[in-house]
């Protein structure tokens, strides 16, 4: 069915009479709606106006819907009825579908799954999904709840709401069986291709360490994951944040060659302008707890 809303009452005036029919009087009709009894009975009048039809008139000290007021009322709680069902199946759907994450590959195996119990054990029924899509990957805050992305450490995301997870150092790291005691030529050694950074990171950091990115032997692994198993495994030097391998760097399996302070850089949650939702909201403070506590 089709219509044109120029041609129908205002919600105003319907809801007021759907209100009165339904609760049989203005004042508790004004009372539903947190309005006036006046406001109420000018509302029922001016739609008894455009409609051409008395709906309601007086019988002693009360109100009496007439068979007009009956005929518009029924279809009327009906549809407004049908509205809230729609709305609360909506909040539902929302509340029990989980918060959705896009993150990058290396931030969610580092920071988040180590401690994905503990929230877990927090908030029992609280479902969260991740979508690995890598630093580089466009937002979708239709898809996604939470977009967490790398970038500038005072970098300002256009049009959405940002919040500041952590700073963290780019840095130049290797496996010290390719490198021994870190003083080689970094300009003589292959360099792994990191798809996860965006824009032109990747050149700027290797010029940083005092290398030409057009001189240097790239080892592409062609996926993000394999970025840092491929550094473990000697293949090439490799730039990234330093929080993503902070591990590695702990027991010697990787080993810093260089911190460019030009390149500090920061995770951000990016998320759509508003309040966010209760489950959401739960999901993102819990988030900056336990990066609070890993620093």
């Amino acid at each position: 069915m089709t219509f044109d809303w120029r041609e129908l009452p205002s919600l105003s005036m319907l809801r007021a009479f759907e209100a009165t029919a339904r609760l049989n009087g203005y004042s508790a009709a004004a009372r539903a709606l947190n309005v006036t009894p006046a406001a109420i009975a000018q509302h029922v009048r001016n739609l008894e106006a455009e409609v051409g039809a008395t709906l309601v008139r007086r019988k002693g000290r009360g109100l009496e819907i007439t068979n007009e007021g009956l005929q518009l009322a029924a279809p009327l709680t009906e549809g407004f009825a049908l509205i809230a069902r729609g709305i609360d199946d909506m909040k539902l759907q929302r509340a029990t579908r989980g918060v959705r994450v896009s993150t990058t590959d290396f931030f969610v195996d580092t920071l988040i799954l180590p401690s994905l119990g503990d929230l877990w054990q927090q908030y029992p029924g609280l479902q969260v999904s991740f979508s690995p899509e890598g630093n580089s990957s466009p937002f979708d805050l239709e898809r996604f709840d939470i977009v967490i992305r790398g970038a500038g450490k005072n970098h300002i995301f256009d049009g959405v709401r940002q919040t500041k997870l952590l700073d963290t150092q780019m840095i130049v790291y290797a496996s010290p069986a390719l490198v021994g005691d870190g003083k080689t030529d970094l300009s003589q050694l292959p360099w792994i291709l990191d798809r996860t950074l965006g824009g032109s990171v990747f050149q700027d950091m290797v010029r940083l360490a005092g290398c030409d990115p057009k001189q240097i032997k790239v080892v592409d692994p062609a996926s993000g994951r394999f970025e840092i198993e491929a550094a473990l495994r000697g293949l090439g030097v490799l730039v990234g944040p330093e929080v993503t391998v902070r591990n590695h760097l702990a027991d010697g399996s990787l080993i810093s060659l260089a911190a460019p302070p030009e390149m500090e850089s920061a995770y951000f949650a990016i998320h759509r302008e508003g309040e966010l939702a209760g489950t959401v909201q739960i999901f993102l403070d819990w988030l900056k707890r336990i990066l609070v506590a890993s620093q």
